[in-house]
């Protein structure tokens, strides 16, 4: 792989490799206007710099990094660009990649773009919201440019409270690997719809389509989107297929968010065609979901490589539409309906984007790892500084700030168990309000559980059996409606047991499966035998979770930390 890397590094020109950069001794060949009120700023993690990143990429401490900084206190309408010096034109792919850091309660976004020479910029990948305490990898094929260009990297802030950083940007001959998570955002990550009726990626602007996307919860947002109206689907299909994946001998999990509008809408199915050509279906529904973005999972096996297909079916109404977004494939096993630890990622778990909902963010972290913001000291998964949770600092948040952390749907129950673990070190005088567990449906909000007269920073186990009569979400609510409010509340190890309350008792019968859910039958056997035993066998499970970390994949192509250093 290190021979590959120099070979390639040979064959790029001169001006891509100058673009190559890891900030240990300047900005190398990135460049920006003097005149932006919002600047990139060359630091270490040093503490005079409120919310910077306390640690680098390359070194893993006190080495060098870019990231934006606010010259006054909030500059939510601004954003900061950064530009490669003019660069010649590329008869052949080429794979960028970099790291990123975006962590905080209210930061903005991310965007990587290309601009031709006389022509529009056209973005490539971006990212929204905080994406937790960690460095992250990122990548983009850069396909080849006939005319001169500049790659641009453009961050805007939100209301300001965090920070969007980078490291270790280098470029490699050659296309990268495939993405393993892709909003549509930017483009279709090589997603194809072959045939005469096809799949196509939107925007929410016209009728027959979601109301918004998931990832970014605004009508400016994109997802594939099938037609499955009459005229359009009545006795055929649409086919969306996934580039081709490397095997996966151990089990993995992809998971897709979907939207099915309508009460005849038609059938959604998911398959696995491997390298042999055969074709097995993982996963089908035919039941009208409104407008709402629900959660699919596919668990995959394979010995060979392998794409994934979405196939849309017609179900004979006037006017229907089936939409997918933000797919994501993981080397772990899938997570049971509305359950985390924590240790990988949210899971199911979302922050809300929709500022009429919320104005802040929980964010990912642990304890071990330096932070501006203050969370435990230890996880109740693994009782480790290690150990990641969830949490809210007050300290970063104004009066009357809101954070929420919403589940995915959950179908109606007469009683399903949710438990969870808090931890708080907020004064008891002051408790009242700050943490909140509420039942989202209809876009209204009922409280729940709310957390009161306990200062302690051990973690609490809470058991709350929800009911409801149609479907709907579990939010964690954290509010700060006093300025005396300072500390932090955190939560972790969310169980769902579905159809069975806290008292043990179950209470919705035989509501696991129907005719409706091919695969789903066998699946929800499976997730009522999973919840009884999740207290044995949780952590060996997450433990399992845990070494699969999301770095590991950081030597696959571009220059990893060693080269660095040796250069250095």
């Amino acid at each position: 792989m290190f021979l590959a890397g120099i070979i390639s590094l040979i064959v790029l020109p001169q001006s891509l490799l100058a673009i190559s950069c890891n900030f240990e001794v300047d900005f190398c060949e990135w460049k920006q206007n003097a005149t932006d009120i919002l600047q990139w700023i060359r630091d270490n993690g040093s503490e005079l710099l409120k919310y910077a990143p306390m640690y680098d990429h390359t070194l893993n401490g006190k080495g060098y990094y870019l990231f934006i900084h606010n010259l006054s206190a909030s500059l939510p309408n601004h954003t900061a660009r950064l530009s490669t010096i003019l660069q010649t034109a590329t008869s052949a792919n080429q794979c960028f990649s970099f790291w990123y850091h975006m962590y905080g309660p209210s930061i903005g976004t991310l965007s990587l773009k290309v601009q031709q020479e006389g022509r529009p910029e056209e973005l490539l990948w971006t990212r929204t919201g905080t994406n937790g305490n960690q460095w992250r990898w990122a990548f983009h094929t850069i396909p080849p440019q006939n005319k001169h260009f500049q790659l641009i990297f453009e961050a805007s802030l939100g209301a300001g409270i965090g920070d969007i950083a980078i490291d270790d940007v280098s470029v490699v001959g050659g296309e990268c690997d495939t993405q393993g998570l892709c909003s549509f955002e930017a483009d279709s990550c090589q997603y194809t719809s072959p045939g005469m009726l096809s799949w196509n990626r939107l925007i929410a602007n016209m009728s027959n389509r979601p109301v918004t996307d998931h990832t970014t919860e605004t009508t400016e947002g994109h997802f594939m989107l099938a037609d499955t109206s009459a005229e359009i689907l009545q006795s055929s299909h649409a086919l969306l297929v996934s580039p081709v994946q490397e095997p996966m001998e151990a089990s993995g999990c992809f998971q897709f968010w979907f939207q099915m509008n309508g009460d005849h809408p038609g059938t959604l199915n998911v398959y696995v065609e491997e390298e042999t050509q055969r074709k097995l279906k993982k996963w089908s529904m035919n039941t009208g979901q409104d407008q709402m973005w629900n959660l699919g999972s596919v668990t995959i096996q394979t010995a060979h490589t392998w794409k994934l297909m979405f196939e849309a079916i017609g179900g004979g109404a006037p006017v229907s539409h089936i939409a997918i977004d933000d797919v994501k494939l993981d080397h772990t096993e899938c997570p049971e309906i509305g359950a985390c630890d924590f240790e990988r990622d949210l899971c199911s778990w979302k922050n809300v984007l929709n500022p009429k909902l919320d104005s802040m963010d929980w964010d990912w972290s642990n304890g071990q790892t330096p932070s501006s913001f203050k969370g435990p000291e230890v996880d109740n998964t693994k009782k480790d500084p290690q150990g990641h949770y969830m949490f809210v600092d007050f300290e970063a948040l104004r009066i009357d700030d809101v954070a929420w952390l919403l589940s995915e749907h959950f179908p109606p129950t007469k009683g399903s168990c949710l438990s969870f673990y808090y931890s708080t070190n907020i004064s008891e005088q002051l408790m009242h309000g700050v943490l909140k567990v509420f039942r989202y449906q209809m876009d209204q909000e009922s409280v729940i559980w709310e957390a009161k007269g306990t200062q302690s920073k051990e973690w609490w186990p809470i058991n709350i059996t929800m009911e409801s009569s149609t479907v709907f979400q579990i939010g964690f609510g954290a509010v700060k409606s006093n300025k005396a409010e300072v500390g932090y509340v955190a939560i972790d190890d969310i169980m769902y047991n579905r159809g069975v309350n806290c008292h043990g008792i179950q209470t919705d019968g035989a509501i696991w499966g129907s005719s409706h859910q091919t695969a789903g039958i066998v699946a929800s056997v499976i997730i009522v035998l999973a919840v009884v035993v999740s207290l044995t066998v949780g952590l060996v499970y997450w433990q399992k979770k845990q070494n699969s970390s999301p770095g590991s994949l950081s030597r696959q192509f571009g220059f990893d930390n060693l080269f660095y250093r040796s250069q250095n």
